[in-house]
């Protein structure tokens, strides 16, 4: 009896259990499901300082990218005043420029300020040579022989040349050329006529006629001048020996030279020119054979004719080869004796224009010297005035 009463308050506390649980299910409010996401970790989230950093932060972060950028600007300064012998005009770049750096120093929207051209104080002048080395040119002279204008004896020429090139033609290169040259020739036996002689003639007439003297109280100035047959005093035509000089300026001159033959090279020039022609003629050697005053030549010209014994001083043949004799200029006269004897250089002269064709050859003994022969042909305006130069040369090549 007992044991059945147990057992209805065992099934009836089950009973009650299970309502209550159920009671307890059902009686709270409804909530969403929320169902676990398919990750291996939960994720971490950063701190506030680090998604929104300080204005000091900034600040110190922006400072250092400062430094950063002026000492990577100083180094490009010092790269350029190395590499860049003229001044760089190059402006290093605003920070607006960079595009992953904020611009600083300016309102927003409005770019900052460029700032001035990099200049490299300490650079030196750029120089011609060590920056193009080789460049075809060359320098030098000549010495040889010419014939001369105006009929003269064959002479000694010599002068000086640079040859500047000019660009690259088929076969070779064409240059242009400056050439100075200077010969000198001594010709004698050249003859002359001087019309100063024609007028000491008649002087020389007049005066012997004055002091009486018998030998010539009867000539006529025709015979002394020669007109009739007989010998002059002083004879009018006399030989000579001329010396003259040339001086050739050619500013204006092409070269074509073939340079695909190796070390031998022929040319040819052609150009323009100017001429300085200067010359002299002179009388001294043949002087005292012109005078035909006869026993009258050493009369002394400070005296009487019958007062000559023991008279000193010039006599008529010194005074005549002291004023006649000498270098003449254009064959009339010589120059003062006083001129002379100071040194003072005396002739005649004219300038004259002209060109010059011709050809040679060069052969490359070293890059840096050649050695040829040249010959030009001078065509100079007027009679006679044309002459040819035959050389050997030797230049010098950068």
């Amino acid at each position: 009896m007992v044991g059945r009463k147990w057992n209805k308050l065992w099934i009836l506390s089950v009973a009650l259990l299970i309502v209550a649980a159920f009671s307890a299910a059902f009686g709270q409010a409804a909530e969403p499901i929320q169902i676990a996401a398919n990750t291996t970790s939960p994720a971490v989230a950063k701190p506030a300082s680090e998604l929104s950093p300080s204005t000091a932060a900034l600040q110190a972060r922006i400072d250092v990218q400062q430094q950063e950028i002026a000492r990577l600007s100083a180094l490009v300064e010092k790269l350029q005043a190395t590499l860049q012998p003229i001044a760089s005009t190059q402006p290093v770049l605003p920070n607006s420029m960079i595009g992953f750096l904020p611009s600083y120093g300016a309102p927003s929207g409005s770019p900052a300020p460029a700032p001035a051209p990099v200049v490299a104080t300490s650079s030196t002048p750029r120089e011609l040579l060590p920056d193009i080395g080789h460049i075809g040119a060359e320098l030098g002279f000549f010495v040889g022989g010419a014939t001369n204008p105006y009929k003269d004896d064959k002479g000694f020429a010599t002068g000086g040349y640079i040859d500047l090139p000019w660009k690259n033609v088929p076969g070779g290169k064409l240059s242009y050329e400056i050439m100075i040259g200077l010969q000198r020739a001594v010709t004698n036996n050249q003859t002359t006529t001087s019309g100063v002689n024609a007028l000491v003639n008649t002087a020389l007439y007049n005066y012997l006629q004055g002091l009486g003297i018998a030998n010539y109280a009867s000539v006529s100035p025709a015979q002394f001048l020669g007109l009739s047959g007989s010998s002059s005093l002083l004879n009018d035509t006399m030989a000579v020996q001329e010396r003259s000089k040339v001086l050739t300026v050619a500013p204006f001159e092409f070269k074509y030279a073939v340079t695909k033959m190796g070390r031998f090279r022929p040319y040819g020039v052609v150009g323009l020119g100017a001429y300085v022609w200067i010359g002299s003629e002179n009388n001294s050697a043949s002087f005292a054979s012109a005078l035909n005053l006869g026993p009258y030549a050493n009369l002394y010209v400070n005296c009487t004719v019958a007062n000559q014994s023991g008279c000193t001083g010039p006599t008529l043949s010194q005074i005549l080869t002291t004023v006649l004799s000498g270098s003449q200029i254009g064959g009339l006269a010589p120059a003062a004796p006083d001129l002379s004897a100071r040194g003072v250089p005396h002739g005649q002269g004219n300038l004259l224009f002209g060109g010059q064709v011709g050809g040679g050859f060069e052969i490359r003994a070293t890059p840096k010297l050649s050695l040829g022969a040249d010959f030009r042909r001078n065509q100079v305006e007027g009679k006679n005035a044309s002459f040819n130069t035959f050389t050997f040369k030797q230049g010098f090549h950068w």
